[in-house]
């Protein structure tokens, strides 16, 4: 099925400038638990913003890509609480939040300062973005994971939000250039969520980790993400690592699911994931790979029933 970005021809006019965007790196503030239970719908993206580069599937300008992404976030056929996107440039960040409806807050942290066009923008910052229908936005603080030689940082972005239910919004995007590297990366993201699980929060990741899980046999799919799964994962039903970390990924198998699982979202492979605590959320999780036509990834929508 197909409603992720790419279908919006023409920008919506703004209804309201979102809530202002904070900024900083300054501690953020415990989410405390609650009784509630909420239906988590995230909507994670690879948005790459690199136009007039040697992307094909992704030559379409920063405004069009804006539209594309207020367009699925905006959408009622399915509609999501919580937005986690890679790759995009600050100044499409902005025009994304200020298409949104009222309700919507967002963070945005630069890993990469460009030196090309690829923004369209005076502003070269670019980066990773959190979004979320939420009253408050409190943080956001980013960890750096490593650094590429190009200077790029490799970053995880989170932000306490709340979405009927109070919660730790991450998103990060691990190096492309070493497999042994990104699970390193993935490792060291994964030990700091921990933190924030075992202290009680509800977290909740999405990203582009460059580990591909519908590959089995891969030895740093299983060292990176091994700490993140709970259970067997990988490869749909076939289910070929041993995960013991206490999170369950939205598109994996699981009993009395949708009969497909692990779909991929970059060519043949399955690198897009979005995580959330075992503990906090029902056993009714989903995911479904859609399609874009401004990017080369395919967006990743989750839906989680989370309790506090």
């Amino acid at each position: 099925m197909s409603t992720g970005a790419g279908r919006s021809s023409g920008r919506a006019p703004a209804l309201a400038l979102a809530l202002a965007l904070a900024l900083g790196l300054t501690l953020l503030i415990p989410v405390p638990a609650t009784a509630a239970t909420v239906r988590l719908q995230v909507w994670d993206f690879n948005a790459c913003d690199q136009y007039g580069r040697n992307f094909p599937d992704c030559q379409v300008t920063p405004e069009q890509r804006a539209d594309a992404i207020a367009a699925s976030l905006g959408s009622t056929s399915w509609t999501p609480n919580a937005a986690t996107l890679q790759e995009m440039c600050r100044s499409t960040f902005d025009m994304v939040l200020a298409d949104l409806p009222p309700g919507w807050v967002g963070a945005f942290h630069s890993t990469y300062t460009t030196t090309d066009t690829r923004c369209q923008s005076t502003d070269p910052a670019w980066g990773i973005a959190v979004f979320a229908r939420s009253d408050v936005l409190t943080g956001p603080v980013h960890h750096t994971l490593g650094v590429e030689t190009s200077g790029e940082e490799r970053t995880l972005l989170c932000a306490d939000v709340t979405v009927g239910i109070g919660m730790r919004l991450c998103t990060t995007h691990l190096t492309s250039s070493s497999q042994s590297e990104a699970a390193s990366q993935a490792v060291t993201a994964d030990r700091l969520v921990d933190e924030w699980t075992a202290a009680g929060m509800l977290v909740v990741v999405g990203g582009d980790f460059n580990l591909d899980v519908r590959r089995c046999r891969n030895s740093n799919v299983a060292a990176g993400l091994k700490d993140w799964y709970t259970g067997r994962f990988g490869a749909g039903k076939t289910r070929c690592y041993s995960g013991s970390g206490g999170m369950h990924e939205a598109d994996r198998y699981r009993s009395g699911g949708d009969g497909v699982y692990d779909e991929d979202t970059l060519g043949s492979a399955k690198i897009d994931l979005v995580f959330a605590p075992g503990h906090r959320v029902a056993t009714d999780y989903a995911g479904d790979a859609t399609s874009s036509s401004v990017s080369d990834h395919d967006p990743l929508r989750a839906a989680f029933t989370a309790s506090g």
